[in-house]
């Protein structure tokens, strides 16, 4: 059968690490591609589907997650996490009043700029939505669930959590160590502090690393952000002039 196009579904390659090519790809109209660096390992649907299954079922016999499911946590953050695992203490579930949580909140500023900063829940965009003040949700970037935009996603979350409560499913706001920077879970904390107010206390689960690598720096990832930037727009700049010098020594 022919193949018309190949989708990359996710792409995992670094730099840094044991394998630096980690690609997953729908080659439409034949199968499931799997490249680690310079093998690649074919599947069809059902034989992905299966092959699947049993990692996730290699890393609950594991225990990766200290006596926790990973049906008990989304998938995106599950992969946003994962290089932290290694040094996973633990995992408990502790109170904590609405008003204590952080949100991490990324701006695009002019010029493809970023920046990151923290906010109470009161002044999330999602909070803001569901207290009248639209704007803010509506224009905010989506980083995950690209198939549902800001509003659709925050609804949905609200008329789930009105029908099925907090946490349906053990479904819980995650925190790590002793930062209150909710990690995943901003929607469900402005529901929720929509619903019962700020000062509503609510069980979370908070994963404890050793180490330093989980902690958020605000600075630091502002700087990082403001170096990287500066870095391309700089080789753009200059990137004709040294091909015009590569050119003479060739």
């Amino acid at each position: 059968m022919s193949n018309p196009a190949v989708i990359t579904l996710d792409d995992e390659s670094s730099r840094i690490g044991r394998f630096k090519r980690f690609v997953l790809e729908d080659n439409i109209g034949e199968s499931i591609h799997l490249h680690i660096d310079n093998m690649r390992v074919d599947f069809t649907i059902n034989e992905f589907l299966e092959f699947s299954d049993i990692i996730r079922s290699s890393l609950l016999e594991l225990d990766i997650l200290k006596g926790f499911s990973l049906n008990h946590f989304d998938e995106s953050f599950l992969k946003d996490c994962a290089p932290l695992l290694s040094s996973l203490d633990k995992i408990e579930i502790e109170e904590i009043e609405l008003s204590s949580l952080r949100c991490v909140i990324r701006t695009e500023l002019k010029y493809g700029l970023n920046q990151v900063s923290l906010a109470t829940i009161a002044d999330s965009p999602a909070y803001q939505y569901l207290e009248g003040n639209k704007q803010e949700l509506l224009k905010y970037h989506q980083f995950n669930y690209l198939s549902l935009d800001n509003e659709q996603r925050l609804l949905q979350l609200l008329s789930s959590i009105k029908e099925k409560k907090y946490p349906y499913n053990n479904q819980y706001i995650v925190l790590f160590n002793g930062q209150n920077i909710i990690r995943d879970g901003q929607h469900r904390a402005a529901i929720l502090a929509h619903l019962y107010g700020l000062n509503y206390k609510i069980n979370i689960v908070r994963f404890y690393f050793h180490g330093r690598k989980h902690q958020i720096n605000i600075y630091k990832s502002n700087l990082k952000n403001i170096t990287l930037w500066s870095a391309t727009k700089i080789f753009r700049v200059v990137k004709p002039q040294l091909k015009r010098i590569i050119a003479k020594i060739r």
